[in-house]
């Protein structure tokens, strides 16, 4: 285990290794969970199933003896009118019963008896098999409790016919209250045994009724030494019963020995258990499949792991010990190249980088990338003029063959001399050497013998080109130089502004114009040199300021400039100084009341100016921001106060970021400010600051909203669809695969119709939640729109097999049962379509659209199930698109008309009413049948107006009708999860005028049920005080149980055709419509078939007391101009007295 250890801590392949273990034993662990999750899940699906079934019997059985109390408390009456002399004698009374017996499948015979036992009146037309029955179970049992009610009786062996019987009793008492016997009627347990030889429970499965003092009454398989057998010592009555009156448990059967998993449920107000059990080796059969077939598959992959780990493994140490060679030999090379004053680059005869050193690298600021290995040199040229510089890859080329030398300028002005060498092989070594600083040296020489020049002829320029008048006069009071602006501005002529002219000359030129002044023109002479500043103004108005300046040689230079605008504009200044100063006030007030903070900063980077505002958004004093503080030492002030910039440091901020034109910083409390500068020409700065917290919350949020679902916060279709053209852009760039997953909820739209748009919505949520649990953090999980989400899967070694197992893992996350509010639990199922990229393109919408193709064959395949797009899927996408749309044209259009079904009294043999079936003009493909386009209306939503229509369309025709006819309109599911029921059959019988006692409305068991919320069953009741007729269409005994029922305001129920047409010759079907016939019966309503096509099913449900019925029998659906009411259905009156011998059951 060391040698291992050591291995493993200097192997370069330990990593793999060990992964490739785990993998293993991941692989092992999840299968050993998955086979252990399939072993309950199989064992509780079948206690479910049994105690579903032991339920539904338990029902049946409840229904079948409450129809043996009747028969028991009609003999009672019988008995009544025989003593009261109604009946001639005892002979009329046996017949009374034995019509009576007729009634009933499960009595043998019944009779009554006096106190002491004996038979006095009977059904069974000879000699009873016995006449006195004082010693029975259900005669002591009445005999002894006046309180007993109708008593079930354990099962005892006839000795007449060696058949077991059970018997029911009710006590007989005479007017004072004593005991005058009983009334009791013999059961044949095989009635039991027939109903439940048509409930498939498998090949071993089981069914048994059993009594409560643990005797078996009934049990199929038939067992005929199971009759009889008492069970009370086992775990149903001393574990189970005790505790529950319905469970379910595993056991060992008593009977065959068998190991079985049972459900049982007690009949209630009755001794009576139905236990219903299936053997354990059928259910876990489909599960020892699974383990043997994938526990082969799984040690293959495992093996296939663990091999594939070893090769990778001698792989990589391997190439291990030559790579650490290769580096020992590279690090030498590298260490002398680091280490030249001068750059070093080597291309081969291709133009292709061979080596550099980092000399070369930093000498024109190349990355790694640039400078690898192999790089062509018209990149790093490329490189070159990107930064700016002007580098000729053509003319650097020609002379390759040749030592050259090239100098490069650079954009940030550095020149670099480049040396280059050939190579024997094509390619050449070339040195880089920095020579700017030489180069500058050179140019400073001769600028300065250039910038010597150009001063001269700067001060000729200037002194010609002054706005101010000069002149030079030397010691003798002499002109030297003036310029022409001084003659111009004394209106001097040419020969006195000659050098050499006496000042004493020009002066006198003005006292000969007329400028006069109190001195005279000697006086002037004397005093002028001295004057430094003098102000003198001319005849004309015009005022001069002559500013004089000695010289060392006893001369001096003066400077004679035109004031006249200046002192006009000083006085104009001290007019508006009052309106400035007014000015500055109303400045001050506006700068202290903006809602922005303002400060202005000078080149030094000191604050000029800045308002109350500004200290308030960086909670900074007055005295923190006066006039003359630095911005180091206000960014010092706000990190003293909390108030920095959280994502730049203060010294970078003030070296660097000082003069952005616009920036948004967040503050390290949290708030967000919007910084606006306006750099000044002296090189200061004027900026603005706006605390913009709530409105930068405000945008994130609205931009959030802008690329997520509302309700799920899943990206929405517009992210998603930017996630999805950035993986095809990668794609197309690099190759690299991914996956799209189209998903689609099945039954969503059932939840929503039934349960509520907030009921939906948290489906929604669940869903959501439970998807992005499935995913990686890579993984991009989108919510469409509606009950449809998206998903795209990257970086997936194995494409194909991980999007399979990322499907198979959602769809077994979505089916598992969803807790919605007010205790309301669904179950709903996803489709999933699936497009590869780059397998099936890299184009993004295309992706998409071939994702949906494949959740379209996903959904119309069966649902709860995932495709993989295919090219032949599109083709029938296109059909059903065009299917789609051509429905929604039809509905828009009418484009559809009724065919009516005659619906026929089994009594009368006369037409009482037609039923309507919808059909479809199409415009290529001719009459369409219901099952062809209405599952598609549905699924996209038009059976609420289609539906209308047929119920108006229909309600118009039969008001043309004969006064008794009625219509029969089929109702949905979605009609009725839309809560306007009502208000829409009101709406169609005022508009047509059609009574409401002449229109049913047929509901399907299924959606009957569904619609069985207080506000669907209040809209029936509200049809049934309307005088609408309610019939249950397709009733199937077990799923329409009698308590489900019981609160619906049913008319009719309606057999289902398959089993109307099989009442003939099986039994199922016969102890189905048994069942149906007993439940109309306890419901006091009509029962009624379909799908009648010969006179023997005919005849056969007319002898089942079938009231009413429907088939081709008695005519196809047909338009209604081919509907004829005054036929008559043309069968013979063979049958009629059969059919009077049936009580109108109708309601």
């Amino acid at each position: 285990m060391r040698r291992l250890y050591r291995w493993l801590a200097r192997s370069p392949g330990s990593p793999l290794a060990l992964l490739g273990i785990l993998l293993s034993v991941a692989t092992i662990v999840l299968f050993l969970t998955d086979l252990r999750s399939r072993y309950w899940d199989r064992i509780a699906a079948a206690k479910t199933d049994a105690r579903s079934f032991a339920k539904v019997l338990a029902e049946h059985t409840a229904l079948t003896f409450e129809d043996i109390d009747r028969v028991l408390l009609e003999a009672e009456a019988i008995r009544r009118n025989s003593l009261s002399g109604r009946y001639a004698d005892t002979g009329a009374a046996n017949l009374a019963l034995r019509q009576l017996q007729k009634s009933s499948s499960v009595i043998v015979a019944i009779g009554w008896t006096n106190a002491a036992g004996d038979l006095l009146a009977n059904s069974y037309g000879h000699t009873p098999p016995r006449k006195n029955i004082a010693d029975m179970p259900h005669f002591v049992a009445q005999r002894d409790d006046p309180a007993t009610g109708l008593f079930i009786a354990p099962p005892y062996r006839s000795a007449v016919r060696d058949k077991w019987f059970s018997a029911a009793s009710r006590r007989l008492s005479n007017p004072d209250g004593s005991f005058a016997g009983v009334v009791a009627a013999p059961l044949d347990q095989s009635y039991f045994t027939k109903i439940y030889r048509s409930i498939d429970l498998g090949k071993d499965g089981s069914v048994a009724l059993l009594h409560r003092e643990g005797r078996i009454l009934a049990r199929e398989p038939e067992q005929r030494e199971a009759i009889g057998k008492s069970v009370a010592d086992g775990p149903l009555f001393t574990q189970y019963l005790p505790v529950s009156e319905t469970g379910s448990y595993e056991l060992t059967s008593p009977v065959d020995g068998a190991e079985r998993i049972a459900g049982y449920h007690v009949v209630s107000g009755l001794p009576l258990v139905v236990l219903v059990t299936y053997a354990r080796a059928e259910i876990l059969a489909p599960w020892y499949r699974h383990l043997y077939t994938y526990g082969l598959v799984v040690i293959a992959v495992v093996t296939v792991i663990l091999f594939g780990t070893f090769v990778l493994v001698r792989q990589s140490d391997s190439i291990a010990a030559k790579t650490k060679a290769l580096a020992k030999t590279n690090s030498r090379f590298d260490a002398a190249l680091s280490n030249m004053p001068h750059g070093l680059s080597m291309f081969d005869a291709d133009g292709r980088l061979l080596v550099s050193n980092s000399r070369y690298r930093a000498m024109y600021d190349l990355t790694e990338q640039q400078v690898r290995p192999g790089a062509p040199l018209s990149d790093i040229v490329s490189h070159y003029n990107t930064s700016g510089t002007d580098f000729s890859l053509n003319e650097f080329l020609e002379g390759a063959r040749e030592r050259t030398a090239h100098i490069l300028t650079l954009a940030d002005g550095r020149v670099i001399k480049i040396l280059r060498t050939p190579m024997n092989d094509g390619g050449w070594v070339a040195t880089h050497e920095d020579i700017t600083e030489k180069r500058r040296a050179e140019e400073r020489l001769v600028q300065n013998a250039e910038e010597l020049k150009r001063a001269n002829d700067r001060f000729d320029a200037a002194i010609s080109n002054m706005t101010q008048g000069l002149c030079l006069f030397d010691a003798g009071k002499n002109l030297v130089v003036s310029n022409r602006r001084y003659q111009q501005m004394y209106n001097l002529p040419d020969e006195l502004v000659r050098p050499g002219t006496p000042l004493q000359r020009i002066l006198q030129h003005y006292a000969d114009r007329g400028e006069t002044s109190t001195l005279t023109v000697d006086q002037h002479v004397q005093l002028m040199p001295t004057q430094r500043r003098q102000e003198y103004e001319l005849k004309d108005r015009r005022q001069f300021l002559i500013q004089r300046k000695p010289l060392p040689d006893g001369g001096w230079v003066a400077t004679h400039e035109d004031i006249t605008e200046q002192k006009r504009g000083e006085q104009l200044l001290a007019e508006k100084a009052a309106e400035l100063e007014a000015m500055n006030m109303r400045f001050d007030a506006a700068l202290n009341n903006m809602s922005q903070g303002l400060c202005m900063f000078d080149a030094e980077q000191r604050i000029v100016v800045s308002n109350a505002r500004y200290g308030e958004i960086y909670h900074l004093s007055p005295d923190k921001v006066k006039p003359g503080t630095s911005l180091a030492q206000i960014l010092e002030y706000r990190r003293q106060k909390g108030t920095i910039f959280a994502d730049v440091a203060p010294d970078v901020y003030r070296s660097v970021n000082v003069k952005q034109a616009k920036e948004v910083r967040e503050l390290v409390d949290g708030r967000v400010v919007s910084i606006s500068r306006h750099v000044m020409p002296d090189g200061g700065w004027l900026t603005t600051h706006e605390d913009i917290t709530d409105r930068a919350q405000n945008e994130k949020r609205i931009s959030f909203l802008a690329q997520h679902d509302l309700l799920t916060g899943l990206a929405n279709r517009a992210l998603f669809a930017e996630k999805l053209d950035d993986a095809a852009k990668r794609s197309q760039r690099h190759g690299m695969s991914f996956t799209v997953l189209m998903l689609d909820l099945d039954k969503f739209k059932h939840v929503n119709d039934t349960l509520g748009h907030p009921a939906g919505d948290q489906l929604l949520v669940q869903v959501a939640q439970r998807l992005k649990s499935s995913l990686r953090e890579a993984d991009v999980l989108a919510r469409l729109g509606g009950d449809e989400f998206a998903i795209i899967q990257e970086g997936e070694k194995s494409q194909r097999e991980g999007a399979i197992a990322l499907a198979l893992r959602i769809i077994g996350l979505v089916e598992q049962p969803f807790d919605l509010s007010d205790n309301n639990t669904v179950r709903v199922g996803t489709s999933i379509g699936i497009a590869f990229a780059p397998e099936h393109g890299t184009d993004a919408e295309g992706l998409l659209q071939k994702a949906d193709v494949a959740l379209y064959a996903a959904k119309t395949g069966g649902r709860n199930d995932f495709r993989i797009f295919q090219s032949e899927l599109t083709e029938a996408a296109d059909l059903q698109k065009s299917m789609e749309t051509e429905l929604r044209q039809a509905v828009a259009g009418n484009e559809f008309e009724l065919h009516y079904q005659p619906m026929i009294d089994a009594r009368t043999r006369a037409i009482c009413g037609a039923e309507a079936f919808v059909r479809w003009h199409h415009p290529t493909k001719g009459m369409l049948q219901p099952d062809q386009f209405l599952p598609l209306a549905e699924s996209i939503g038009l059976m609420l107006p289609l539906g209308e229509w047929i119920l108006q369309q229909a309600c118009l025709d039969a008001a043309a009708w004969p006064s008794p006819m009625k219509v029969a309109v089929n109702i949905s599911l979605a009609q009725f999860a839309r809560g306007n029921l009502f208000d829409v059959v009101l709406c169609a019988l005022v508009d047509s005028g059609l009574p409401p006692s002449r229109l049913e409305l047929e509901i399907a068991d299924a959606a009957l049920l569904e619609a069985g919320q207080s506000s669907h069953l209040l809209t029936l009741r509200q049809l049934k005080n309307l005088g609408v007729s309610i019939v249950l269409d397709s009733c199937l005994v077990g799923y329409a149980a009698a308590t489900a029922l019981a609160g619906f305001p049913l008319d009719k129920i309606k057999i289902d055709k398959p089993v109307a047409q099989g009442l003939a010759h099986r039994r199922d079907c016969a102890a189905v419509i048994a069942s149906i016939r007993a439940l109309a019966q306890g419901l006091e309503v009509a029962t009624a078939a379909k799908g009648i096509e010969t006179r023997e099913q005919f005849d056969a449900l007319v002898a089942a007391g079938v009231d009413f019925a429907q088939g081709y029998l008695f005519g196809r659906p047909v338009p209604l101009s081919e509907l004829d009411f005054d036929a008559m259905i043309p069968l013979t009156k063979a049958r009629l007295s059969i059919v009077h011998s049936y009580p109108d059951r109708r309601a």
